[in-house]
């Protein structure tokens, strides 16, 4: 009888949104099934080097890591652990413009319920907002 030992993190974004206005704080963190694993957060940006956590970018705060965000931090976000295995991968991008759609990390589940919105640089939010699905307006 072998038993498999599976090490599996899950790479949570807070707050939970993979569009951001540069200068915007994220927090990034590596949820682990085993605390021993070690895991470290990694990415790849238009630059195209991997680098990790503290390493010129964010800082390290227990299995976290904080960012405040500019556009060159846009890019490819997941955390490795010395055994290998590798989490999920969140797409970051971090915009310089005015209005950005805030939506959960993805993947989500079939059947959750999503709340999309429309997030303006600037306090008045209350702004009228359509929505689009591959260029088709939705309701």
């Amino acid at each position: 009888e072998t038993s498999v030992l599976c090490l599996l993190s899950r790479l949570t974004v807070s707050p939970s949104s993979s569009q951001f206005f540069k200068g915007d704080f994220v927090s990034l963190s590596c949820e682990e099934d085993d605390s021993s694993a070690g895991w470290t957060l990694r990415r790849n940006t238009s630059k195209g080097n991997i680098t990790q956590c503290g390493d010129g970018w964010g800082k390290p705060v227990g299995s976290s890591c904080n960012i405040t965000l500019f556009p060159l931090d846009s890019g490819v976000y997941w955390c490795e652990s010395r055994e290998g295995p590798i989490s999920n991968m969140v797409n970051l991008t971090v915009t310089g413009g005015s209005v950005i759609l805030q939506s959960p990390v993805l993947p989500v589940m079939e059947g959750d319920d999503v709340t999309l919105l429309c997030k303006t640089k600037t306090t008045p939010s209350n702004l009228p907002a359509a929505f689009y699905k591959d260029g088709s307006l939705i309701r």
